[in-house]
């Protein structure tokens, strides 16, 4: 497994601490340091920071973020388990390529539980969420304008939580995060190219005024626009970028419905 061609020159450059940006400042020793080093590493692996096929620096991340090996093995394994890394018996972990049948996967779980979710949350909206997501557009607009890939995308995110904590269960978050770590890297790979930022920000804000209005047929209507987008990325990194996807191929609706 090797690191896309296209991208070579990214990976080339600086330190793998510094061109990740890991360093001990990051950590919080009030909190387990296993979880935070998959988030770290997960975070990489989504913006591209650590590349399809290349290989996990394991002793230089641990230099940079100042901890031991085992906490970065437990991440590991977890990061293993959402197939984002693969273990090499004969030594070595790697990031995975982007396997299009496990995007699929991730499709699949937006598809049933959080298009359930989005209907529970029209349900039982509440003013008190409305401001919350009124502030969350407007940072999301912010970030746009800006093109602030990074910010925009932890702010989609974050907006997708607020739907788990309005539905009346946030700790669905959790299946949704893990779930759709594959996916996850194509969306954000999508945002800076064409009009993504807009159309993003365009089909949150038309979810948002269904929710408000309590109006659960149209805000699911809305919710299924916005996540079927996915079908047009799957296509657009198959076509710029196919070293970095695993068995790429033309997906369509048709392939999960």
């Amino acid at each position: 497994m090797r690191a896309p061609s296209s991208l070579q020159a990214l990976a080339a450059t600086g330190s793998e601490g510094s061109r990740f940006g890991f360093s001990s400042d990051l950590l919080d020793n009030g909190r387990p340091k296993a979880g935070q080093i998959y988030e770290l590493i997960r975070e990489a692996i989504i913006s591209m920071k650590l590349l399809p096929g290349a290989p996990i620096p394991e002793k230089e991340i641990c230099e940079a973020l100042g901890t031991s090996r085992t906490p970065l093995r437990e991440a590991i394994i977890q990061l293993a388990a959402e197939n984002l890394v693969v273990v090499r018996p004969s030594g070595g972990t790697f990031v995975n390529l982007i396997v299009v049948h496990e995007v699929l996967d991730g499709q699949v779980t937006r598809d049933t539980l959080e298009k359930r979710l989005v209907r529970l949350a029209a349900r039982r909206f509440t003013s008190a969420a409305s401001s919350q997501f009124e502030i969350s557009l407007f940072q999301q607009k912010k970030a746009a304008e800006r093109r602030d890939i990074d910010e925009f995308f932890a702010l989609d995110n974050g907006f997708h939580k607020m739907i788990c904590d309005c539905s009346g269960f946030p700790s669905a978050w959790r299946t949704l995060h893990s779930a759709t770590g594959q996916l996850d890297r194509i969306r954000r790979y999508a945002l800076p190219k064409g009009d993504h930022f807009v159309d993003s920000l365009k089909e949150h804000t038309e979810i948002f005024h269904h929710l408000q209005n309590r109006d659960e047929d149209a805000a699911v209507t809305a919710f299924q626009v916005h996540i079927d987008s996915l079908f047009h990325e799957v296509d657009l990194i198959s076509q710029l970028d196919p070293d970095m996807v695993s068995a790429a191929s033309h997906v369509t609706i048709a392939d999960i419905r």
